[in-house]
């Protein structure tokens, strides 16, 4: 692995970690669905962002 798609995975993990930990903290009874959309996006979204703090380095 590269040295940037390590960083950008960390902080994509990590970004997750925070988004669900505050859905399930804001909303306690969401439905699995709900839960999983909302772990997907995050996901998503801390991926574009992680990759554009660590770009990959060729």
């Amino acid at each position: 692995m590269k040295k940037g798609s390590i960083g950008m995975a960390l902080f994509t993990g990590l970004f997750v970690g925070i988004v669900v930990f505050l859905s399930e903290y804001l909303i306690p009874n969401t439905s699995l669905i709900t839960s999983v959309i909302i772990a997907g996006l995050s996901a998503l979204v801390g991926g574009l962002i992680g990759n554009k703090l660590f770009p990959n380095k060729s």
